[in-house]
């Protein structure tokens, strides 16, 4: 069954058409990938199935409200003083609304002076309701959430003080407990590290309902989704397959077009070449029937988007074997620890991935390196290097001046020269005298990698090079990486990008830095072998098989004797129940005799008060 369906969409942009003809379908539990260049509209589009914007044509169908995560979306996760744990629970307002329409229930029944079948039906109703809504299992569900998205410490704190980081996870995690039948997602593994990564993207391959998720993350989209929609050019292709699979197939189109414009651009050229020199003479008649086929030619159009940026990463000279080494780095802001008695070494050739949890200190360690911050212990460089950074904040590229100036202070060559790079990365004309301070984060991006690429180091220092730049521009960079002949330290939670560009991972954390050969798919191998021997280890303890069959036949003991409480629970509030009917029963048959039925009555009231307290216990216990 389609949950959101789509026909004959189109959308004009200050006059402009953006895209038209958008059709698709997503069925029920589908998940897919809505990809394509920045600016194709993608954002644009989720907000008309939202029904936040409204199409110039089409029509928009879903079968339920779907739950929407923004791109910019830290302000809708600030619950003011209401601590983590309040702003995610009160995102299931229906179960916290059962819970008091269950308790109102019970207070009913525990009052009624009479055998009440209205109340005693609801009360079952509202505890299906309940059961069904996920109930009994909502704080569970709160806690793995915020376990999965590295929240699980901050449930107390209040959701105002988070970092903006910090609130983007809230917001997902909102969501998440929500569980709506369609998510619509837009650049959801923004601010999450490669733990929570890894955990959203279980969660979502397990998640029952449906999903259209928004996503620069590659590796992403091909562990999720089955399908990806590409928006493109105005117009929306639809394709089997994750987004590796859809990569392949794009390349073969692309390539069937370009043969087809060329095949059709040589018989144009043969037709008007004929034309031209037979328009006269002997073969007049026939020159006037190509024109005839001439006309009825429509060109074949060329591929819109081919990959056209190269660029060569000039490594500035050979350096000595080692390249970096440091010993026992340390680092501390005021009375805190960031780092402490980190060692590694940095040879030539190698291109190393610095991971781990945000906030342990993987940018710190880069901007220890770099002298931008006081540490302790000791940082060499070998023979020879010449290292270049690039910042996550992008201050390499400062604050003041122009693009243009920016690349002068970097390279000798001349305006013209400077000028042609820009181009290349988008900086046409005036566009290299713009004030560096005015760019956009995106902006500054490009020019960051330009300024990169001029700057001719045998080491590069890289925190998150792939942040806010297009598919096209991250493509020449892994292509420039991978032939690059220094030596690399980066960081980026882009596992794509990783596998195609590094040969080396580094895992951080407070007191050391643990190093493994290959890229990144291959160090999350070793990662899960580690876990699998050591858990294999720890059953082969001599007293590993004895602590689990303890383990194992206590928790059967709890659920056992949970059984038994709730059991031995029914059987006594049948009792009470009966006994209730029957005290009932003879106050009624008293008759005119006072004493006997307040004594009947009284019997009742405290039979009630007791059936009270059974009930509520029974509530409380977990299902057998």
């Amino acid at each position: 069954m389609s949950i959101l369906a789509a026909s004959g969409l189109e959308m004009d942009i200050a006059g402009e058409s953006l895209w038209r003809g958008v059709s698709f379908r997503l069925e029920a539990g589908e998940k897919a990938g809505l990809a394509g260049p920045n600016g194709a509209g993608k954002t644009t589009l989720l907000k008309v199935l939202l029904g936040e914007l409204t199409p110039a044509r089409g029509e928009v169908f879903t079968a339920r409200k779907p739950g929407y995560l923004p791109q910019e979306r830290a302000a809708a996760a600030d619950g003011g003083e209401a601590s983590v744990w309040e702003v995610l629970l009160g995102e299931r307002r229906d179960i916290i609304a059962l819970r008091a329409a269950l308790r109102e229930a019970e207070e009913k029944i525990s009052r009624a002076t009479e055998e009440n079948s209205l109340d005693l039906a609801r009360y079952g109703a509202l505890t299906e309701s309940y059961e069904a809504a996920g109930g009994y299992a909502l704080e569970a569900d709160a806690r793995r959430i915020l376990a999965g998205l590295g929240l699980a410490a901050l449930g107390k704190e209040k959701s105002r003080a988070l970092s903006g980081g910090q609130k983007t996870r809230l917001a997902l995690a909102r969501l998440l407990l929500a569980a709506p039948e369609l998510l619509l997602l837009d650049e959801p593994t923004n601010h999450l590290d490669l733990e929570a990564l890894e955990w959203l993207e279980n969660f979502l391959a397990s998640y029952r309902g449906a999903a259209l998720i928004v996503s620069h993350d590659r590796y992403f989209l091909d562990r999720v989704v089955q399908r990806v929609f590409w928006l493109e050019g105005g117009e929306l292709r639809l394709y089997a397959g994750n987004y590796s699979a859809v990569e392949l197939l794009r390349a073969r189109e692309l390539e069937t077009e370009r043969r087809n414009a060329e095949q059709s651009a040589r018989k144009i050229a043969a037709l008007e070449e004929y034309i031209r020199r037979y328009s006269a003479g002997v073969k007049a008649r026939q020159a006037r029937g190509r024109g005839k086929q001439l006309a009825r030619l429509t060109p074949a159009a060329a591929p819109a988007r081919e990959k056209t940026l190269r660029f060569n990463l000039e490594s500035g000279g050979r350096t000595g074997d080692i390249v970096l080494a440091v010993d026992g780095l340390t680092v501390a802001y005021g009375s805190r620890l960031i780092l402490r008695n980190i060692s590694f070494t940095l040879r030539r050739g190698e291109k190393t991935a610095l991971l781990g949890a945000n906030g342990i200190g993987k940018t710190t360690l880069l901007r220890a390196v770099t002298r931008e911050i006081p540490f302790g212990g000791r940082i060499e460089f070998g023979a020879n290097v010449r290292a270049v950074y690039y910042s996550q904040e992008r201050g390499d590229i400062g604050a003041g001046g122009t693009p243009l100036e920016v690349l002068r202070a970097v390279s000798r060559a001349d305006d013209g020269e400077l000028r042609s790079r820009l181009a290349r990365f988008g900086f046409r004309g005036a566009d290299a005298l713009k004030p560096v301070q005015g760019l956009s984060g995106g902006e500054k991006s490009r020019l960051a990698l330009c300024r990169l690429f001029l700057a001719k180091g045998n080491l590069l220092l890289l925190d998150e090079p792939t942040n806010h730049i297009d598919a096209t521009t991250r493509e020449a960079l892994e292509e420039a990486l991978i032939a690059y002949e220094g030596a690399v330290l980066v960081i980026s939670h882009d596992r794509y990008f990783l596998d195609r560009t590094v040969n080396r991972v580094g895992a951080l954390t407070s007191d050391s830095l643990r190093l493994w050969e290959g890229d990144y798919s291959a160090y999350r191998r070793f990662r899960q072998e580690e876990d699998e021997a050591a858990k294999a280890a720890a059953r082969r303890r001599p007293d590993s098989g004895r602590e689990e069959w303890e383990r194992e036949r206590l928790l059967r003991r709890q659920a056992t004797r949970a059984q038994d409480q709730k059991a031995e629970l029914e059987r006594t509030v049948a009792e009470r129940e009966a006994a209730l009917a029957a005290a009932e029963q003879a106050a009624l048959a008293a008759g005119g005799d006072y004493e006997q039925a307040a004594a009947w009555h009284e019997k009742a009231e405290t039979l009630r008060a007791e059936l009270d307290q059974l009930l509520t216990r029974w509530v409380g216990l977990p299902d057998g």
